[in-house]
């Protein structure tokens, strides 16, 4: 027979429900006023408490059995209004080249309606950084900072990256090259003692600028609405200071699909951990995404000495991390794609087959590599890639997230090497990388998955 609990215990449950609901409620109040967001004063790389690790674990068992479904209902309930849907696509280079989220965001916005470009970093961040839809152009000397592999923790966002100049003529220009305008332009800055005024000029009309000295540092995020709406806009520093410039987003007057993709060559899912928790959480709140695509897993897949249990760790915490902030969003979790390694000192590099380790080849890898052994010179899968694949698998049902084996569209293991010798290719030579017909036709499977059973 069971004893009735003490009272204590009672009050203790009821001030943990109560907790929950609170919080729930905090994380998805209206913001559509722009807040200023002070900068956490602990480092960026810091644990969670214990009851935000509780709160995040509750949260995510209260979606485990939606899945896609609350990302549907979305889809379903923006037909005809203004009222966008909002997708978030965070990954690794696979996602940087926007071959992969370019297809899944013309896809979407085929279907539903394109409510705009969306959230991009500012400027051309890093080499070969040509985004869909638009055209970036930009001056000499402007100083980039990127989240993945700057050791300090300054404040970076969603976009993993930072711009900064205090010339006056530095420049930056976006210019839509898809037929389409944007009514609404918002700007992601920093603010503090130091910084200057940016001065921003779209179209014809007249140049407006904001100041960002602040007695504190802060990021800010300002919305300029253009009557009439706008095809360019330019920004460069008034020169009394530096500006410091974390994204700009797009965004059109109408219904449909925002599709917001970011992504960082050579990138883990670790690099989540670099950004500011408060940025990236004022910005979820702000977007509030009804779904979140995460694309991380080749870079691991390549470390040889990964710890499977940290990793699972890592993910687990990451993923909480996003849903915690976007409560409301279904999650997906794009498995890396099949990749395979040819060993630098195989001199054979030309008509090289591939196949699968051993199973003595998997346990003895790292040494076998070391001894620059032969039975290792052809095309192979490593051996942490599966285990990668097999954790976000296995984590992604366990929190109630939508998981899909990208390895699959491409045949399974040496599936790459199959794709490398299609005609036109498919994949790269580099047995890593797809071609653009490799990510179009991967974008096109996930696509369909996600949108199965969608009514």
């Amino acid at each position: 027979m069971l004893k009735p609990l003490p009272f204590f215990k009672i009050a203790l449950l009821i001030s943990l429900v109560v907790f929950f609901q609170l919080s729930c409620t905090s994380q998805t109040k209206n913001t559509e006023k722009t807040v200023p967001v002070p900068l956490p004063q602990t480092n960026a790389q810091a644990a969670l408490p214990n009851s935000q690790s509780l709160l995040g674990t509750l949260m995510n068992k209260r979606n485990s059995s939606n899945t896609l479904v609350s990302f549907h209902h979305s889809l379903s309930d923006s037909r005809g209004r203004l009222k966008p849907v909002n997708i978030l696509h965070l990954g690794d280079s696979h996602t940087a080249g926007d071959n992969f989220s370019g297809r899944l965001r013309q896809l979407f916005q085929k279907k539903f309606g394109s409510a705009g470009r969306g959230m991009l970093p500012v400027g051309n961040v890093f080499p070969y950084f040509y985004p869909k839809n638009v055209k970036i152009s930009q001056s000499k000397g402007w100083q980039v900072s990127n989240s993945y592999k700057s050791s300090r923790s300054p404040p970076y966002g969603l976009s993993g990256f930072r711009i900064k100049s205090n010339n006056p003529n530095h420049f930056i220009s976006l210019k839509m090259v898809d037929g389409t305008r944007f009514d609404e332009v918002s700007l992601e800055f920093l603010r503090n003692r130091h910084t200057g005024t940016i001065r921003i000029a779209i179209d014809n009309f007249k140049p407006v600028t904001i100041e960002t000295m602040a007695t504190s540092q802060y990021v800010d995020i300002k919305q300029i609405q253009v009557p009439g709406s706008g095809r360019r806009i330019n920004i460069s520093p008034q020169g009394d200071g530096p500006i410091e410039l974390l994204s700009w987003s797009f965004k059109r007057n109408r219904s449909g699909v925002i599709y917001h993709s970011h992504g960082i060559v050579g990138a883990t899912i670790n690099v989540i951990n670099r950004w500011s928790r408060k940025v990236v959480s004022y910005e979820l709140n702000l977007l509030k995404p009804a779904l979140i695509i995460v694309a991380y897993g080749t870079n691991e897949g390549f470390h040889n000495s990964l710890k499977k249990n940290e990793y699972a760790r890592d993910f687990r915490t990451r993923l909480a991390l996003l849903q915690r902030a976007a409560p409301k969003a279904s999650i997906v979790v794009a498995g890396p794609p099949d990749g395979n390694r040819l060993p630098r000192y195989c001199q054979q590099r030309k008509n090289v087959g591939c196949s699968s380790l051993t199973p003595y080849e998997i346990r003895n890898y790292e040494e076998l590599l070391a001894h620059k052994d032969e039975r290792l010179c052809r095309w192979h899968p490593p051996p942490k890639l599966k285990a990668v694949r097999d954790i976000q698998r296995y984590v992604s049902k366990q929190q109630g997230y939508f998981f899909w084996d990208w390895s699959t569209v491409m045949g399974g293991a040496c599936g790459i090497h199959a794709w490398t010798q299609r005609n036109p290719s498919l994949a790269s030579k580099d047995h890593v990388h797809l071609s653009k017909q490799g990510y179009y036709k991967s974008a096109e499977a996930l696509f369909r998955e996600i949108m199965a059973h969608y009514q």
